[in-house]
């Protein structure tokens, strides 16, 4: 008996090969080989495996990310080098040598902007504060935040201040231009180019008399500076009816500066040690360096920074003096806020 003919468009059991073949030759452009298999017309578009491992039941596109190169940290290389720089202050490039990292110094930098929590930026310089200090700086605004405007508008605020020739003391970031001649990087001066220590007060009523030390300052000298500069702005503002302040320094709270400024009859506002903060004549400080070092400016001879020091200090200073002493208020509150510690001022 015969076998039974497959009907017309069945697949032959037991072979590859399909019924309904489609023409072969140079024109069929498309869908089977001679023998009936399939093929891809065009070996540059994706095969028909690849389309649909792209594609969902629902037929929309799944976007999958590539792998990329292999991580050069692992993930505890990366918490280490975190450690490092928020902990022991480390810079990228020494985190590349005392973690061994087989990986430069760009690539570290990387990886600590892509944490998301750590930026670069300058540290600010703040004294160190012990127990006794905070306390001290605790009581001192309990003491005086009650204090009325009238008067702080009676307080002479001083303070000493180092100038240099080559520029601004600290560390100081700006973007150089590479093709330039070298003259377009920060210069020094042969022996450091030179310094002065001046010593300045200021009160509502104006800014007293700014005097240059020669050398360090002792308790002689400082005793000389406020017999020059203290005594005659006190006269002449305030009738010799004024609060003084200065800081803790040794040759402010030596015995004999005491003595000669209760001898005069000098009322010092009892100060706490490492209060930068609660100075305002400090951020007057930080002032001025703009305009006298502004930029880039450097100094051949200490007469020039002297008179370019004078001219900011009767010029800018007398700008931030109202402002400042209304903020004694807010500064001592901020004090009490942070319980004696360190404030934005």
């Amino acid at each position: 008996m015969s076998a039974q003919r497959p009907n017309d468009g069945a697949v032959t059991v037991g072979t590859r090969k399909r019924a309904d073949r489609r023409p072969c030759g140079p024109g069929a452009v498309g869908t089977s080989n001679c023998e009936g298999f399939m093929t891809r017309p065009d070996r540059s578009r994706p095969s028909y495996a690849t389309v649909s491992h792209f594609l969902v039941p629902t037929g929309h596109r799944i976007v999958r990310k590539k792998p990329g190169p292999k991580r050069l940290l692992s993930r505890k290389s990366e918490r280490r080098t975190i450690r490092a720089v928020s902990v022991d202050a480390l810079t990228s490039g020494q985190v590349v040598h005392e973690l061994h990292l087989q990986c430069s110094a760009r690539t570290v930098r990387r990886t600590l902007q892509a944490a998301g929590f750590l930026r670069y930026k300058r540290v600010s310089r703040k004294p160190s504060l012990s127990s006794d200090n905070t306390s001290k700086r605790l009581a001192f605004a309990t003491a005086f935040i009650a204090k009325p405007m009238a008067f702080w508008h009676q307080v002479i605020f001083s303070d000493e201040k180092i100038w240099s020739c080559d520029g601004p003391f600290g560390s100081s970031q700006r973007w150089v231009d590479c093709r330039a001649k070298s003259s377009s990087y920060a210069r020094r001066q042969q022996s450091g180019g030179g310094k002065v220590h001046m010593w300045a007060g200021m009160s509502l009523r104006g800014l007293t008399m700014a005097v240059f030390v020669e050398g360090g300052l002792n308790a002689v000298k400082y005793q000389q500076v406020l017999l020059e500069a203290l005594l005659p702005f006190g006269l002449e503002m305030y009738d010799f009816n004024f609060t003084f302040q200065q800081d803790n320094a040794p040759a402010h709270t030596a015995n004999s500066t005491k003595a000669w400024l209760d001898a005069l009859g000098v009322t010092v506002l009892p100060w706490p040690a490492r209060s930068l903060d609660l100075n305002p004549i400090e951020n007057i400080w930080g002032v001025l360096p703009r305009v006298v070092y502004q930029k880039g400016r450097q100094f051949a001879r200490v007469a020039e920074l002297k008179a370019a020091v004078l001219a900011a200090w009767a010029t800018e200073a007398q700008k931030y003096v109202v402002p400042l002493l209304e903020s004694m208020p807010r500064r001592l509150q901020a004090v009490l806020d942070a319980r004696g510690h360190h404030t934005k001022y």
